[in-house]
């Protein structure tokens, strides 16, 4: 691929993008850690049972939103983002083709 020249890929190959956890443990250089500790989270990491996470990586699931819910972020910000695109105004209509996922979002 153009422009991955210097790149390469090894086995075993981590595979998905979107991650929803509980925070077991904070480094000492977590500014809130205290807080943090225990919380439900989300960030865009392969999938898998446990993981070391940046600090900023992390995105603080809201209080009443489930993990089965949370998910689906990655999936309703691609939809709010072709609305956005798309430049959409209230009171005009709309049609979605290929009602998948996001569609139905």
């Amino acid at each position: 691929i153009k422009g991955m020249d210097d790149s390469t890929m090894s086995y075993p190959l981590t595979y998905g993008y979107s991650l929803v956890g509980r925070v077991v443990k904070c480094g000492s250089a977590v500014p809130d850690a205290d807080s943090l500790h225990g919380r439900l989270v989300f960030t865009f990491s392969p999938h898998s049972s446990r993981i070391i996470a940046d600090r900023e990586s992390l995105h603080v699931v809201p209080e009443g939103i489930s993990a089965e819910d949370a998910i689906f972020f990655p999936s309703v910000e691609t939809a709010l983002s072709l609305v956005h695109d798309a430049h959409v105004r209230i009171g005009e209509r709309v049609a979605i083709f290929g009602q998948g996922l996001i569609g139905l979002l």
